[in-house]
């Protein structure tokens, strides 16, 4: 494979379809609201020890949410490249008191057994005291956790 094939295939692109896998079983990542009926997606859907979500790139599975599935219980929200990237409201201060925005992206990391692995990252990397790092990644988290919720399953947990 050239360097050009290579990179390409490397690259998210905007348009691409991210899938999500949500824990469903006592994991209290999504609810459905009482009064409107309508599904809400929990920022813990979005917890990653690393503070970098892992997606699947719809295309490299085959648009087949179900292959990104990692339990019948669990349910598959998309999310759109282009808008995750747009998630402005993830910002610290740095040790002088500056304010630095962190740039959101989607990176391929294919891993052996999933070709279609993506992760979310932010750059330049959280930094700071631990509690600081987790305050941060929890904007990320809500902001992803909006979009998931807008766009709402598209595949429900327990549907085959």
């Amino acid at each position: 494979m050239g360097l050009v094939e290579r990179v390409t295939r490397d690259y998210v692109s905007d348009e691409e379809q991210l899938y999500r896998n949500v824990r469903s079983e006592g994991a209290d990542e999504f609810y459905y609201d009482e009064t409107t009926g309508k599904l809400v997606i929990e920022s813990k859907a979005f917890l990653d020890p690393q503070k970098e979500p892992s997606v699947d790139r719809a295309k490299l599975r085959n648009f087949d949410p179900e292959q990104s599935r990692m339990s019948e219980e669990n349910g598959i929200v998309t999310l759109i490249t282009a808008e995750v990237r747009q998630i402005g409201d993830v910002k610290t201060n740095d040790i002088n008191g500056r304010t630095v925005n962190h740039a959101v992206d989607v990176k391929a990391n294919p891993i052996r057994d999933n070709k279609a692995h993506a992760l979310i990252v932010v750059e330049p990397d959280f930094f700071g005291t631990e509690s600081k790092k987790n305050r941060v990644f929890k904007l990320l988290r809500k902001a992803l956790a909006r979009l998931a919720t807008q766009r709402g399953w598209t595949l429900e947990p327990g549907n085959s």
